[in-house]
């Protein structure tokens, strides 16, 4: 599911469905435009009774126009042009819901006030992945940027990013884990130096066990520790993300159960919100989600 808004980031977005759909053989692509109602007062509507038909006529072409530009006629072929009125998030869930759809693929204006508040929203209730992705950037899967806490979301985007990256060649995967040290290191008689090397240990150990559990036999794989020095691991996963430039940052989110709370995890909404270069696949498992009441009143 591709969401277009009729901007210059559509562009970009074909560009990057053209290598995920012929990569994995997909068989459905649904494009998908929401519009704000239109409130045209009723006295209006009697004079120009098509106006609302033909604006909607006229977004779909525009649309249909650049997919048939950028992607080929085989992919074209097994698309559909979707465009609903009214609010986004709750059309999109609904669609989603509906299709069973297995991703979403969203642009990001990067200078566009407050443009992570529907990819968090998206990335909390729907029942799929969703891959954000910045206007302009171009597809590159060279190296793939993995942050690690070894939980079983850092387990479920590690698994993602190494099926990527067996899909294509010669590709490198960074798992980067960000460590601190305790505020009370001072009671162990070790300096702060000391006491970040015994923490970076406890991290290596704990790494290994991490990838004991998953298969990464043939993979590019390096790891990389990054001490945090200001309480904001976020901040520590930017900056690498800026200075190494990966084609794509993986993260991992809970599932959504109807008795689970209304949260992907305070990191992963973070780097949703301020990370407006580098796209992001947030990955949750299929199926985990709450059922469509339940989130549609949570809107």
């Amino acid at each position: 599911m591709v969401l277009m808004d009729t901007s210059d980031a559509d562009r970009t977005l074909l560009k990057f469905l053209e290598i995920i759909a012929t990569t994995n053989e997909t068989k459905e692509i649904h494009f998908f435009n929401s519009i704000s109602e239109m409130k045209i007062p009723d006295d209006v509507l009697k004079e120009f009774p098509e106006i609302k038909d033909k604006s909607i006529a006229e977004r779909k072409n525009k649309i249909e126009v650049l997919a048939k530009s950028v992607l080929t006629k085989k992919l074209i072929d097994i698309s559909e042009l979707h465009i609903k009125e009214g609010a986004p998030s709750k059309a999109i869930l609904k669609f989603v819901e509906k299709n069973d759809i297995d991703l979403i693929i969203m642009g990001r204006h990067k200078d566009f006030i407050g443009g992570g508040v529907l990819s968090n929203r998206l990335a909390r209730r729907a029942a799929c992945s969703l891959f954000i992705i910045p206007e302009g950037v171009e597809p590159n899967t060279d190296l793939l940027h993995v942050p690690c806490d070894f939980s079983e979301h850092s387990k479920i985007a590690m698994e993602e990013a190494i099926k990527v990256a067996r899909k294509y060649d010669n590709v490198k995967i960074i798992c980067q884990n960000v460590f601190t040290v305790p505020g009370g290191y001072h009671y162990s008689g070790k300096t702060y130096e000391e006491f970040s090397e015994v923490m970076k240990k406890n991290a290596e150990k704990d790494y290994q066990r991490f990838m004991s559990e998953i298969d990464h036999e043939g993979i590019n794989l390096n790891v990389v520790y990054s001490l945090d020095t200001n309480d904001n691991p976020v901040t520590d996963i930017i900056d690498f993300a800026h200075d190494n430039q990966p084609g794509a940052i993986f993260i991992g989110v809970k599932g959504r159960t109807s008795t689970t709370a209304l949260f992907i995890g305070s990191r992963a909404e973070q780097l949703i919100q301020y990370n407006n270069d580098i796209p992001m696949m947030v990955i949750r498992p299929k199926g985990k989600n709450a059922g469509l009441l339940d989130l549609i009143r949570e809107i």
